[in-house]
């Protein structure tokens, strides 16, 4: 085959490209009838400067390589990591260049197209996506949001790798959440048919020059091209909304200039179509100083601006593991666990979207803190809202042991009010907290600390309720398992149910 392989056509372009210009520039090309593989060959010629590369098709996008300087190969039935395989239609396609760092100003690009009538690429086994359910029943489940693989351009764990390592550390879930791309999602649907133990989920990573932000549940690409066409914060988190995907913002806080180009979110965003935000990200020890605090006290300032956002937390692992740098973490560090009624995409999603996570920081062998706060219908749960009561009867419970050091302490709105010593707690542990609601809208959430550093952080279980009556028993917030602070709870139920029958018609 490789002896009657021709190449119909090639086609050279260079120029310089200049900062202030816009972040992309799009060199366009015309593709002769008959191609079955169009090989792009592309540098920026230099050691500091960077520039990003993808192929859009006269239909659309057919992929994104980023920085990565191998050439993009896009075949009919195969096609390199990070591009879409697929009919070669004859016309205009375009080549896009970003400009993700040039210090002096000013690049060059070096753009050579090769135009074939058969393939080099072997064929690849894709498949459409197909909806699982890994494992049935309600429980905590764990898993991580934001890992990468090889189509991703700057990565190094094949979907191989990664599952391995996901299923090494007893995790029930990953999202394989590539750069720009959506090629890995028939890779991944081939993987997924095999696996009885470990739910792969959709996702892309959407990553901008302003900030890079998590599609859960993707169908497709999202057009993440800052700047160009009208795109921006709202435009992308509408598109992942349009694909029925949860849209997540990453390491908001981490502002690294160059060294991690886009990171920290800078662009105005309407939270209330947020679904979570990262607070913890990668490196346990270089995030508590560098990112987790001051992720928190955003999370914090989103909530007290009225949008409920879940916690969200993820490795950004790019090498399944492997010659992690002092900054990466391996899959699975951290591990957000999830309350979901099943292990399936679909109940993942739902139990993200209502607010039903916690963040293990330093991975998936940390309990997980049931927090339930008593109401005369029943229990709510971390992700709903108790009404109906004055007082909070806020129940901490866990799932597995706790660290012999470790302490718990409860958050109302972003404040510290509670802590108690665990001392090395088992999974039979389970305490009540007492507090007077405060009238209105407040939340609660628990910390776990150990060594110092924060190991679990919960999302949050809110009380929507009304001030105790001044004539009220006079409890105060306490720790004590006391037995008039339980009749004092279960008075006030009573009294809340009969206000309630006496306004009914």
């Amino acid at each position: 085959m490789l002896a009657l392989l021709a190449v119909i056509g090639t086609m050279h372009f260079e120029a310089d490209v200049h900062a202030g210009d816009g972040d992309y520039d799009l060199v366009t090309f015309d593709v002769p009838a008959g191609t079955q593989e169009i090989q792009v060959d592309h540098t920026d010629g230099s050691d500091t400067d960077i520039l990003d590369w993808g192929v859009w098709s006269p239909e659309g996008f057919r992929g994104w390589g980023g920085g990565l300087t191998d050439p993009a190969i896009i075949g009919v039935q195969a096609s390199s990591r990070g591009y879409l395989p697929g009919a070669i239609t004859p016309g205009t396609w375009t080549v896009v260049v970003g400009e993700a760092k040039l210090p002096t100003g000013t690049g060059h690009y070096v753009i050579d197209v090769t135009f074939r009538d058969a393939p080099t690429l072997a064929p690849q086994t894709r498949a459409p996506f197909a909806p699982v359910v890994v494992k049935p029943g309600a429980r905590w489940y764990r898993g991580d949001f934001h890992v990468h693989d090889t189509e991703s351009g700057d990565a190094k764990a094949s979907i191989a790798d990664v599952i391995a390592l996901a299923r090494s550390r007893g995790l029930d879930f990953v999202e394989l959440s590539d750069h720009n791309t959506d090629s890995q999602l028939g890779l991944q649907a081939v993987a997924q048919q095999s696996l009885t133990d470990l739910l792969l989920l959709r996702g892309v990573e959407v990553t901008t020059y302003h900030g890079h932000g998590n599609a859960l549940g993707a169908t497709d690409y999202i057009d993440h091209r800052v700047g160009l066409g009208g795109v921006d914060a709202a435009s992308i988190v509408a598109a992942a909304h349009q694909q029925g995907a949860l849209f997540f913002v990453n390491h908001p806080v981490l502002d690294l200039g160059d060294v991690c180009i886009g990171c920290a979110w800078k662009q105005d965003v309407d939270w209330s179509q947020v679904a979570g935000l990262e607070i913890q990200n990668g490196n346990v020890t270089v995030s508590e100083v560098l990112f987790t605090p001051q992720a928190i006290k955003l999370w914090d300032q989103i909530l007290d601006g009225g949008a409920k956002v879940a916690a969200i937390g993820g490795s950004d692992d790019h090498t399944a593991g492997v010659d992690e740098t002092n900054t990466g973490s391996p899959i699975g560090s951290p591990t957000t666990l999830v309350y979901a009624t099943e292990l399936s995409e679909a109940a993942i999603k739902d139990a993200v979207a209502h607010g039903r996570t916690q963040v293990l920081i330093p991975g998936p062998d940390l309990p997980a803190i049931d927090l339930t706060i008593a109401t005369p219908t029943g229990d709510a749960r971390i992700g709903d809202t108790a009404t109906g009561i004055s007082h909070v009867e806020l129940t901490a419970t866990l799932e597995g042991a706790a660290p012999a050091d470790a302490t718990l302490g409860i958050w109302r709105d972003g404040e510290k009010i509670d802590q108690i010593a665990l001392d090395g707690a088992g999974a039979d542990f389970s305490h009540v907290f007492h507090y007077d609601a405060q009238g209105g809208l407040e939340r609660f959430r628990a910390e776990m600390v150990s060594g110092g550093l924060r190991v679990v952080v919960t999302s949050h279980v809110w009380v929507d309720g009304t001030k105790p009556a001044p004539e009220g028993c006079g409890c105060r917030a306490s720790t004590s398992l006391r037995p008039n602070g339980i009749l004092a709870a279960a008075v006030a139920m009573a009294l809340a149910r009969r206000r309630r029958r006496a306004r009914r018609p």
